[in-house]
């Protein structure tokens, strides 16, 4: 697998989480909601997370084949959701299946790129 596509992986997944936290942020404050002011600090958090998730899916679309990825992700979406949202005593259903939804989509956009 080429370098080239796994940084254009990188810079899909990493939009595409960006799009979403600033989707949910707007949600939550409202229509009036005005550009992010902390969307800077969260670059680092969601950078590391896409080049994981990235890396992750090259070893699956590189490797194993392409078959199963919606269950994959679907799996791996859960557990980066439920047990955190667990151990913090805030698990609410609709953010939880909001978040695995995220990766889901994620993983759907690196099998378009990587695959």
């Amino acid at each position: 697998m080429a370098l080239t596509r796994i940084v254009a992986g990188i810079v899909v997944v990493t939009l595409w989480f960006l799009a979403w936290g600033e989707l949910q942020r707007r949600l939550r404050a409202g229509a009036s909601a005005g550009p992010a002011p902390g969307m800077r600090a969260a670059l680092p958090a969601t950078l590391t997370e896409a080049v994981l998730l990235t890396l992750f899916a090259g070893l699956w679309f590189g490797s194993l084949g392409a078959g199963g990825a919606p269950l994959l992700f679907l799996v791996v979406g859960a557990l980066l959701e439920i047990p955190g949202r667990m151990r913090s005593g805030t698990l609410g259903w609709k953010p939880a299946v909001g978040g695995i939804a995220r990766i889901v989509v994620a993983g759907m956009l690196l099998g378009w790129v990587l695959g």
